[in-house]
């Protein structure tokens, strides 16, 4: 074991995935006085940055639990608001070094990793994968074709419909209008004639024509979608969902319009668009940075910022100030789950970024320390209990 780096064992152990011969391994070397200074560049490495307090009476405790917090989030690809005020460097290494302390206690190092593995076979049940690129094209004549997941994307092209790659799908006849699904714990990538590309989450689907013919070019969605929409200004593009219709000549935008959310909500990333509600809600035009909020009758409109409502086509899960229960919903769609939403409080909100490639576990590990929750997990179906 000499040859073994002391930072990727001590990532093994933030990770929970050491072996009782590489502690054995580990724990010798902060016993070691002499290794006191790269002890001191290993725990600051990982566990120094901006951080803050709660109390006065509970400062040195406090660092120490924020900034141990810190560095396995960093390992788990997350982050989220600090929950204190910030602190100087020179504090960030008085509380690595009393993380030092602790961890140079033999009693104390091993009682630790007894207790997170055993914590860690809680969440054992809930080893669920990620979703994955899965979807389904239902062709208008009723035929059904299961897509490669493997290939990511499908192109509709003037003569076929094939993968990004040039591989065709085995159409065998003429076909006007197509609908891409998407199952819960799925997700796919269409490129449009027109080169419009649309990025489909989860539970989703998306109709449209092979080829736009007349004076606009119109698709339905339901669910959830990003669209990149090639510029056309004598062909405007209108993407219909069942509460509004929004028009555009060429532009970025998300629309979310899932049923179990009760609104429909539209992010304008470039260009402009136009929002016409199915009720009374007056047509509206939104410029970038903005969102409307379709709920009842009547738009809602306010700047946000647009990368926490676009941010699952590039892989991840983007949250500030989240009431939890929406969180829970956008979990539940990619992996697949069925939460019991009994009693959550809307005062639990969530600041967080966690890469979707992670495992379930993972997530509601993290979950649980940001809000302060306890998941009980059956299979599929999870139930939340406050700590």
């Amino acid at each position: 074991m000499e040859n073994i780096h002391i930072e990727e064992l001590f990532r093994k152990y933030i990770e929970q995935t050491i072996t009782e011969q590489e502690l054995s391994h580990l724990h010798d070397f902060f016993q070691r006085k002499e290794n006191q200074e790269e002890q001191d560049a290993l725990l600051i490495t990982y566990f120094s940055g901006e951080h803050t307090i709660s109390s006065p009476l509970d400062v040195k405790a406090g660092i120490v639990k924020d900034l141990a917090w810190q560095g396995i989030r960093e390992q788990l690809g997350m982050t989220h608001a600090p929950k204190y005020r910030k602190i100087s460097w020179w504090k960030g290494v008085a509380a690595a070094a009393s993380i030092l302390l602790v961890l140079s206690c033999g009693f104390y190092f091993y009682k630790e990793f007894a207790r997170k593995r055993q914590s860690a076979s809680q969440f054992a049940s809930l080893d669920i994968p990620p979703g994955t690129n899965r979807a389904t094209l239902t062709a208008s004549n009723g035929m059904v074709y299961q897509l490669n997941g493997a290939k990511e994307e499908i192109v509709v092209g003037k003569e076929n419909i094939h993968y990004k790659d040039g591989d065709i799908l085995p159409v065998k006849e003429s076909i006007v209008k197509v609908t891409l699904s998407t199952p819960r714990g799925g997700q796919y990538r269409v490129t449009l004639s027109d080169g419009t590309r649309v990025w489909l989450n989860a539970a989703s689907s998306l109709s449209y024509p092979t080829v736009f013919n007349g004076k606009d070019r119109s698709v339905t969605l339901n669910g959830e979608a990003y669209f990149e929409v090639t510029h056309n200004a004598s062909q405007p593009f209108i993407v219909h969902t069942p509460d509004q219709a929004v028009t555009v000549l060429g532009t970025d935008f998300n629309i979310n319009c899932y049923k179990d959310e009760n609104s429909t909500v539209t992010t304008l990333v470039t260009g402009s668009v136009r929002l016409d509600g199915k009720g009374d809600a007056a047509p509206l035009q939104l410029h970038p940075g903005e969102q409307a909020v379709l709920d009842e009758a009547n738009f809602d409109v306010a700047m946000v910022d647009v990368s926490l409502y676009t941010a699952w086509k590039d892989g991840e899960f983007r949250f500030k100030a989240t009431p939890l229960v929406e969180v829970l919903r956008q979990v539940a769609r990619w992996y697949d789950l069925k939460v019991d939403y009994t009693g959550i409080s809307e005062d639990i909100k969530i600041h967080a970024s966690i890469r979707r490639d992670k495992k379930l576990s993972t997530v509601l590990h993290a979950l649980e320390k940001i809000g302060d929750v306890k998941f009980e997990v059956k299979e599929r179906n999870i139930r939340v209990m406050h700590q």
